[in-house]
């Protein structure tokens, strides 16, 4: 059975949002359900990592697949209405 410490040293891509109340909102692209927050950028990743983890056991556990970073890309949008 497929483990954790199998993504030690993975990279995923994680997306960091500035809040209007100065906190950092952080999300993990191939992981959508990994999310956290902290008063700076650093905090939030370090608090994401730990949502990352829980989400890759919850993942393995009910044996569904963890995307690669490289099955995210990163573009831009511009909205027409």
């Amino acid at each position: 059975m497929a483990s954790v410490s199998e993504w030690v040293d993975s990279t995923f891509t994680v997306i960091l949002t500035e809040g209007e109340d100065g906190w950092v909102c952080a999300q993990i692209a191939e992981v959508p359900e990994a999310i956290s927050q902290g008063r700076n950028a650093a905090e939030a990743k370090a608090n994401v990592a730990e949502a990352l983890t829980a989400a890759i056991e919850w993942r393995i556990a009910d044996g569904e697949a963890i995307p690669a970073a490289s099955d995210v890309r990163v573009e831009p949008l511009t909205l027409r209405v």
